[in-house]
C-alpha cells in the first residue's frame, strides 16, 4: 500500500469516527500494529488497523496478525480516488475468509468468488462504524455474520 494511499485511508477513517463523538488515540511509536485505539462511551477501547484498496479493487492486505477481541481491521475501498465503500471488519473474522500463510501475510479479496461473492457473505460488516462506536453492544454476536443481523436491525 503506497504511503498516500494509507494517509488517505486513515484521514477518512478518523473523520468516519470523529463524526462519532468518539475518543481517538494515534499509538507513537515504530510498531505500526495498529493505527489508532478508540474509546467509546462507555470506556472500552478498540483497537483499529486501516488498510487501503488499490483504486478499483476490493482487496485488503494485512501483515501478520495478532488477533485480540477488540481489534479491528477497516478497509476502505476506492472509486477514481473518493472512498466509496468501508469494510468495519472484526481482525478474527478478516483473518477467517482471508488466504495466506497462518504467520505470514493475509490478503482478503471480497470479489473473491466461490459460491457468491465474499463481499455479499460479508455485507453486513459494509460501511458499519456502530461496530467500533458501540462495541460493548455488539461484541458478543461480532464473529458471525448471520448473528449480527440480529442487534443491527434492533438498532
Amino acid at each position: 500500500m503506497a504511503d498516500a494511499s494509507a494517509d488517505r485511508a486513515l484521514s477518512f477513517v478518523v473523520e468516519q469516527l470523529a463524526q462519532r463523538d468518539l475518543m481517538l488515540f494515534r499509538p507513537i511509536g515504530t510498531s505500526m500494529e495498529v493505527d489508532l485505539a478508540v474509546r467509546g462511551g462507555d470506556g472500552r477501547y478498540v483497537e483499529v488497523r486501516v488498510r487501503s484498496a488499490a483504486d478499483g479493487t476490493r482487496t485488503f492486505e494485512v501483515p501478520r496478525l495478532r488477533d485480540r477481541p477488540n481489534l479491528f481491521i477497516v478497509g476502505v475501498v476506492w472509486d477514481g480516488g473518493a472512498p466509496s465503500e468501508s469494510w468495519v471488519l472484526p481482525a478474527h473474522v478478516f483473518d477467517r475468509f482471508a488466504d495466506g500463510a497462518p504467520n505470514g501475510p493475509r490478503t482478503l479479496d471480497l470479489d473473491a468468488d466461490e459460491a457468491e461473492p465474499l463481499g455479499e457473505r460479508l455485507a453486513v460488516y459494509k460501511d458499519r462504524w456502530a461496530l467500533i462506536a458501540e462495541f460493548s453492544k455488539f461484541h458478543s454476536t461480532l464473529s458471525d455474520p448471520l448473528a449480527l443481523q440480529v442487534p443491527l436491525a434492533m438498532g
